[in-house]
């Protein structure tokens, strides 16, 4: 478990690069990404503008299945999961976000 949770950590790194992406809250295997329109200024979207559901559906394209919690896009990977995998589900986030927003 504590090899998996270093790898998502690491690859979570790779979003910092998206000005949408405001905050990166972890915990064990438990993930918040948060979304807000300039990370400069964390500026929240407002929940009328749908932006962690519209990044999610983004991602359900991509064969990733998760949801968000008003604009924070939560990743909960189960212990089975593999390293590939959590580099599949973050890069799917990262080009889920990019689309999007």
């Amino acid at each position: 478990r504590w090899q998996l949770e270093q790898t998502l950590r690491e690859e979570l790194k790779s979003l910092w690069a998206f000005p949408n992406v405001g905050d990166i809250r972890q915990v064990g295997l438990v993930v918040g990404v948060e979304l807000v329109k300039n990370w400069k200024t964390k500026t929240p979207f407002h929940l009328s503008e749908r932006a962690g559901i519209r990044v999610c559906e983004a991602m359900a394209k991509r064969g990733v299945l998760t949801r968000p919690i008003g604009s924070v896009v939560v990743l909960m990977p189960p212990y089975c999961t593999t390293r590939v995998q959590v580099r599949k589900m973050v890069r799917s986030l990262g080009e889920a976000v990019a689309e999007v927003l």
